[in-house]
């Protein structure tokens, strides 16, 4: 059962450690001559078998032709032991600390992106895949999404949407009232504001700074 995908409504199957019972798992799933399996080894000492699975007449040819362009430049190195050696070879920005690439260790999740148009890569050893191309709103689903109502699956999403915007703009708009449009607060609320910062030694752009680092 997977540790880290864990959902109230839906299957509680995860993949495991060895490739050929993963792929088995998305066979079992998808009885269609459309799903695509390509193998490969990659790994100089290692010799780790790789799996690019996609649906043939679904994903774009060009995604598919890119994810083999780079699995084919990372031949040369002395070992694959895990997803995340794949990761950090094929990513567009390795120095960008938002993650860039999707990963999931649960069969019916992979499926739906496969039904999607996304490639996935598979690595012998890891119950972990990869799934490429990533956008920002894959972060913003659950699993569990597809098995609801569409009602309250609808609700959910926009609720982590709301969630993301509140995250995001609220700490700005508090510094900027607070300290250029000090007249666009009640007068009772700027009063109890003061009254709340007066023993902070910090303005207030430092102390939103210091609240979103921690």
């Amino acid at each position: 059962e997977p540790d880290s995908e864990v959902v109230v409504r839906g299957p509680r199957e995860g993949f495991t450690e060895t490739l050929r019972i993963n792929t088995s798992m998305v066979r079992r799933r998808i009885h269609s001559d459309k799903l695509k399996i390509e193998s490969r080894k990659i790994g100089k000492y290692t010799q780790t078998d790789v799996a690019v699975l996609y649906m043939d007449g679904i994903v774009n040819p060009q995604i598919v032709k890119e994810v083999q362009k780079r699995l084919d430049r990372i031949n040369e190195v002395d070992s694959i032991l895990e997803t995340g050696c794949i990761e950090q070879y094929i990513e567009d920005h390795p120095y960008s600390p938002f993650p860039q690439i999707q990963y999931t260790e649960r069969p019916d999740k992979l499926v739906a992106y496969l039904l999607e148009g996304r490639v996935i890569i598979m690595v012998d050893g890891s119950p972990n895949c990869l799934i490429v191309p990533t956008v920002f709103i894959q972060f913003l689903q659950s699993p569990e999404d597809y098995y609801s109502r569409i009602l309250m699956s609808t609700v959910l999403r926009w609720i982590r949407f709301l969630g993301v915007f509140s995250a995001v703009t609220l700490p700005a708009l508090y510094i900027a009232v607070t300290t250029f449009h000090q007249e666009m607060i009640p007068t009772r609320l700027a009063l109890s504001i003061a009254g709340a910062r007066e023993g902070v030694p910090f303005p207030a752009f430092v102390e939103a700074f210091t609240m979103e680092v921690s």
